[in-house]
């Protein structure tokens, strides 16, 4: 067997993708040079100048040198540029079994050549597949990198060490800096959205459950698929540029369709204007109070909102309400699977996200921004003047509340708040804050991902938005807001009816049978974690009587063992994954500079940091138990159902230890 096909039985598991496109890729014109065991690359740089990926002397000394600093009890690395083949063999012999390594290669031949040319079987065979390798023949790399942090294997790379290659500063230097801001951009994004805590997620998930009855009665998100093809659609942001917008807009009403985000539908309505659409996405109470409550709602303006909004807001609107569920959160996705499948949309953690990607849903075409600055104007305003941040007059508000908008807005030294300069509409860089630059990130990815036929940035200001075109609003309504478009009550009286009694009992039925399911799981990785945390607790009580580690050897192999596999669990389940994403996290900065048992001292303090999270995992069950018993409740009794009848029954999964089929014949 050549080293290719003995490597490539070590990648398949997480990169088939790959593989399956060096099947035709050739190496010959690759020259490489080898020194003792290992390999190094000619190369051609950015002026056309020959040169070797690494030292043609001694590449273990160089390799050696470049990985000095890196700090190999961390659980991910990422390597770009390949370099000479003992940078790599080196990462691979001193990372943790556990961890994972990133390379990043734009050059698939010169991937597929490393591979032919080196036995990786010494540092792969028998252990786990944690090797990952991403070239240009992937696709779009930013694509690539969010469908793999926002998934399991993201976990591990909350502490990663960034390594760059000589090679990768002389060889398509632009390419290496393109990637090196995605995979910051995609890191920062995917550790700011574990969320702050499990009550913190749980409060949205007790909205969710309350606007159930609401979402079977209404009309689902695949209905209005297309329904605005080739349509004008405005999505207004409340950004300080949508002041002087506001004439032209009100001059289109019913020509072209208006989708506004949540905090500019009081300045719409201050203005005389009635959006078609309002977007929520928030699922705090201040959602409701400062967005919604004390307006009249327009009678012809549908409600399209995150299906954890604050339950207030459906049930103080009128007929038109879609609910949404987010297809990149997977309690979202569940529970539109749960309840027959509603319709999911993918899209980001800002309103205008969402207006976005519904605008996207509807196939308008030209999709128009307005308001969306994401940027201070040049008088240091960060709202519309008749946003809730800036006129409060007409706001019945809170102290804590007025403090909550103050706090937001400030400078400061948080990482959120603090100040960052960006690409502006008309050029040169415009005053930004940490937060909307991530906004401006997720809207540009959502562009990319979601393409539309024209996108138009007719904001006027703020930043630039890649993937637009900069227009000014006169010249997009003078072009494309001319002819009358199917109104909010025209559209609907269209769609489906919703559905009936024998459907609603059905679908309640199927919905708690889905849960059963979903929690059935939990239940039993929780009595697992128990087993668990007894043994470690007895464990660390053994401990403090020993001053050696192998005495106690084979009992804490167990535990890290099972501790281990109940990531695992944990981590293959989304459901579970979802409410316990800040644990997971916090597990994995702890455990990462500890992760090698070299000590009693050290066993002690793994174990313990073991307990905490198996205690809180525990716990953590309880509460979402509770929320659930008590919002399906709810549920049956808003529907007129008898809780006799439908009612939450939780069984845990059996599962049968190997050793009772053993000898058993298939």
């Amino acid at each position: 067997m050549s080293y290719y096909d003995s490597n490539v039985q070590y990648l398949m598991e997480y990169n088939q993708l790959l593989l399956n496109h060096m099947e035709t890729v050739r190496t010959n014109h690759i020259e490489s040079i080898q020194v003792g065991q290992d390999f190094v690359y000619k190369m051609v740089d950015n002026q056309g100048m020959e040169f070797y990926s690494g030292s043609i002397y001694d590449p273990q000394f160089e390799a050696t040198q470049f990985l000095d600093k890196v700090n190999f009890d961390n659980t991910a690395y990422v390597l770009l540029g390949m370099g000479s083949t003992a940078i790599v063999k080196q990462i691979l012999e001193n990372k943790t079994e556990a961890s994972w390594v990133l390379i990043i290669e734009k050059d698939t031949a010169l991937v597929k050549k490393f591979l032919e040319e080196v036995d990786l079987s010494p540092y792969l065979e028998g252990k786990l597949q944690r090797l990952l390798i991403l070239t240009e023949s992937v696709g779009d790399i930013s694509t690539v990198l969010n469908t793999l942090f926002v998934s399991l294997i993201g976990y591990y790379f909350f502490q990663t060490d960034l390594l760059r290659t000589f090679a990768t500063f002389r060889k398509d230097t632009l390419y290496y800096e393109e990637v090196i801001h995605e995979l910051v951009n995609h890191l920062r994004n995917h550790m700011t959205s574990m969320g702050n805590s499990l009550e913190d997620t749980l409060l949205g998930m007790e909205n969710e459950l309350k606007n159930v009855p609401i979402a079977l009665k209404s009309h689902r998100l695949t209905e209005l698929k297309e329904k605005y093809r080739n349509k004008p659609i405005i999505c207004v942001a409340s950004g300080p540029s949508l002041d002087k917008q506001l004439p032209l807009l009100k001059s289109i009403k019913g020509k072209a369709l208006i989708i506004c985000a949540e905090s500019a539908f009081r300045v719409l309505l201050k203005n005389g204007i009635e959006p078609d659409v309002v977007c929520i996405l928030e699922r705090g109470a201040n959602s409701y109070d400062l967005s919604i409550k004390g307006l009249e709602i327009p009678k012809h303006t549908a409600l399209i909102g995150l299906s954890l909004m604050d339950s207030r807001i459906p049930k103080s609107w009128n007929e038109y309400v879609v609910p949404i569920f987010k297809e990149n959160i997977s309690h979202s996705r569940l529970m539109s699977e749960a309840l027959g499948d509603m319709g999911t949309l993918y899209n980001g953690n800002s309103v205008a996200h969402l207006n976005y990607s519904l605008a996207n849903y509807f196939g308008g075409a030209p999709i128009v921004f307005i308001g969306q600055d994401l940027a201070y104007s040049e008088e240091g305003s960060t709202h519309s003047k008749d946003s809730f941040y800036v006129d409060q007059s007409d706001v019945e508000m809170s102290i804590e509340q007025r403090n909550q908008i103050k706090e937001s807005l400030q400078d400061d030294k948080s990482f959120l708040n603090r100040e960052v300069y960006l690409d502006g509409y008309y050029g040169g860089k415009v005053k930004s804050r940490e937060l909307w630059r991530q906004f401006l990130f997720w809207m540009e990815h959502l562009i990319v991902v979601q393409p539309s036929a024209l996108i138009i940035n007719a904001t006027e200001g703020g930043v630039d938005i890649k993937g637009t075109q900069k227009m000014p609003f006169k010249e997009v309504v003078e072009r494309y807001c001319q002819e009358p478009i199917e109104t909010v009550p025209e559209i609907f009286s269209s769609l489906p009816s919703v559905p009936v009694e024998g459907q609603l009992r059905e679908k309640v039925s199927n919905m708690i049978d889905f849960f059963n399911k979903q929690l059935g799981e939990f239940e039993r990785i929780s009595r697992f974690a128990e087993e668990v945390l007894d043994a470690a607790n007895m464990l660390q009580k053994e401990l403090e009587q020993q001053e050696k580690v192998e005495l106690l050897e084979g009992k804490a192999s167990r535990i890290l063992r099972n501790v281990e596999q109940i990531l695992k669990d944990i981590l293959s389940d989304p459901f579970i994954t979802f409410f316990l994403r800040p644990l997971l996290s916090n597990y994995h900065v702890k455990i990462n500079p500890i992760s090698r048992v070299t000590s009693v001292d050290r066993l002690q303090k793994i174990i313990t940091h073991q307990c905490y999270f198996l205690n809180r995992l525990v716990k953590g069950k309880e509460q979402v138990f509770q929320v659930y018993e008590k919002g399906i409740k709810q549920i049956v009794i808003e529907l007129g159902y008898d809780p006799e009848e439908f009612y939450l029954e939780v069984k845990p999964k059996i599962e049968f230890p190997s050793w009772l089929f053993e000898g058993e014949k298939v």
